[in-house]
């Protein structure tokens, strides 16, 4: 071993240290500061993608009323929340629960923790060890600890046009929940991934030295990755009202499909949750620990960076819901900057008070039910915005804005699970960048928001059917079109390149689309057939087309992809 290699480990070594250190530390003072006669039994997180969402969704827009106990636009949500406010449906509203029965059940055995519904009991128990509810492969449970432990596998092949390689996916992994003492909740996930993507997904992974919704990844059969992803938490409730969450996961903040907030696209991160529920009131403080960019190559300690996020849900009428929230990422080099722990939303008063240099938003979201089929919700944020030196000028490059709105419309036309949802997404050019390659929004080479960065227009729909409660027939439609850069221009796409007004494309007149007009067209048909609880097996058709004024951005494939999956929720990878 020579001296490099000796000094990289001992530094490698010292930084896990570090990193246990203070994992254990925060651990301590959290369990410290909580008065252990007010804490309360404790629950594990619904996985954000995972079909539970959709079904909950369901039972609020029928119920027509916004739900106190789940406050959509932020995720992930309690699977004790989850199974509270199925028992006020059946305490206020039966026919909803009566309508929704193969869908509630299916909620109810997922989180049997909490609900001790019959459904969740098997019949059958493997060697009257496992499986004894159908949810869990084993599971444990007393009053001072509870554990249910599942496998997590994926195995998918496939074929594209754009290449002649065989597309594949194999998982295997490891799910555990429980908690101790009914006071300390916990999650563990992890799993061992080698897939070979289709094209655009591998080009995407080559350009940003990252995989789409994971990170760190070795090169596996010339075309291949080889990753692992793993996740974890602890959460206590340290009052009636107040939930403290401790881990290395991820976030979702918003209504739609998209969001301009804080999305699960990039790779997981350390990070520390407050929330605060109480009324019709949700209250949420997110401090994150990211990875700024970074060129990939041999083993060393990536540079960092950190963030902050206050997200506000008010349930304001019976019928409509309004937040507000606002981030800030930044740096420091002697690590997180403590004025930002302040967890009173609006942190305009600490920017004036520590002269700040850092990349600031503030955005607003609402959803709206009505009629008992439709959910029309909404986002605006604002990255910066310079009323005075844009006035009498349009298309001022450091006004950042973005915007979302979509529909959702369950039991379409009257007929039953039949789903339809539209979306539109709007950000202006230079929106997500910053003065410097560290404290633009992203995280691990990836964007914290939206897939495709900046400078475009979106429109999503999604036609979900449920014919019976096995199968799921999905077809989802993508188009876009951005203004792109290139290696030597910077139109407003590329939200890694560093934004002052000597390097935009020009102080005023900047719209969106400017640049290199590119076009993506994504068509997706999915069909999801529930075996026993959990395990799918899933048939995916896909067809996407890139159009451009430049030929290095065009592209046209169609995909094709079958495959067994168990325990895990799969990414669509639309962009």
């Amino acid at each position: 071993m020579n001296t490099a290699e000796s000094e990289f480990i001992v530094v490698y070594h010292c930084k896990v240290k570090t990193v246990l250190s203070r994992i254990v530390f925060i651990s301590c003072l959290l369990f410290a500061c909580c008065d252990n006669h007010n804490l309360l039994a404790q629950s594990a997180f619904l996985p954000l993608q995972s079909e539970s969402n959709h079904y909950l969704s369901r039972l609020e827009i029928l119920s027509g009323k916004i739900s106190d106990e789940i406050h959509f636009s932020s995720a992930p949500f309690l699977r004790s929340s989850v199974v509270r406010y199925i028992d006020s449906l059946r305490l206020h509203m039966p026919y909803v629960i009566e309508e929704e029965s193969k869908n509630v059940n299916y909620l109810l055995t997922d989180n049997d923790e909490w609900s001790g519904d019959s459904v969740a009991i098997s019949r059958k128990p493997l060697l009257k060890i496992f499986y004894r509810d159908k949810a869990s492969l084993y599971q444990y449970r007393s009053d001072d600890f509870m554990v249910k432990v599942n496998p997590v596998f994926e195995f998918a092949v496939g074929a594209e046009s754009a290449s002649d390689e065989t597309l594949f996916i194999n998982t295997r992994g490891i799910d555990v929940r429980g908690w101790i003492a009914k006071k300390v909740g916990y999650y563990f996930y992890l799993t061992e991934n080698q897939a070979r993507y289709p094209l655009y997904v591998r080009e995407r992974t080559d350009s940003f030295g990252a995989v789409p919704y994971a990170g760190y990844y070795k090169n596996y059969k010339t075309t291949a990755v080889d990753f692992f992803d793993a996740k974890g938490y602890f959460d206590v409730t340290a009052a009636k009202f107040i939930t403290i969450q401790f881990g290395h996961d991820k976030s979702y903040v918003g209504n739609g499909m998209r969001t301009a907030s804080i999305s699960d696209f990039s790779e997981d991160y350390l990070f520390l949750k407050l929330r605060t529920q109480v009324w019709k009131i949700n209250y949420q403080n997110l401090f994150m620990d990211l990875t700024a960019d970074f060129l990939r190559g041999g083993d060393t300690v990536l540079p960092k960076k950190y963030a902050a996020l206050h997200h506000l849900s008010i349930n304001a009428t019976k019928w409509l819901n309004l937040g507000v929230w606002e981030s800030v990422v930044f740096h420091r080099n002697d690590g997180f900057e403590l004025q930002y722990l302040n967890p009173i939303i609006f942190y305009r008063s600490i920017e004036q008070l520590i002269g700040s240099p850092d990349n600031t938003m503030l955005g607003l979201d609402f959803r709206a039910n009505f009629l008992r089929h439709f959910s029309a919700y909404g986002q605006f944020m604002i990255d910066d915005f310079n009323i005075q030196v844009s006035e009498g000028e349009k298309g001022y490059w450091g006004n950042k804005t973005g915007w979302q709105l979509g529909l959702k419309y369950i039991n379409a036309f009257g007929l039953k699970h039949l789903d339809l949802q539209a979306e539109v997404n709007r950000i202006r050019p230079y929106t997500f960048t910053h003065n410097d390659t560290i404290a633009n929004y992203s995280n691990y080479n990836q964007p914290i928001a939206h897939p495709l960065g900046a400078n475009f227009s979106e429109v999503m729909g999604v036609i979900r059917y449920q014919p019976i409660f096995p199968l799921t027939l999905t077809a989802k439609i993508l188009y876009a079109n951005q203004g792109r850069d290139t290696s030597g221009s910077n139109y407003g796409a590329n939200i890694f390149i560093p934004t002052t007004e000597g390097n935009v494309a020009g102080v005023y007149g900047n719209e969106v689309g400017q640049g290199v007009e590119s076009h993506l067209l994504n068509i997706a048909f999915t069909a999801s057939y529930m075996i026993r609880h959990n395990l799918y097996i899933d048939g995916k058709v896909m067809y996407r087309k890139t159009t451009s004024t430049l030929p290095a951005y065009e592209s046209n494939s169609n995909i094709f992809q079958i495959g067994l999956r168990m325990n895990l929720w799969r990414d669509d990878f639309m962009f």
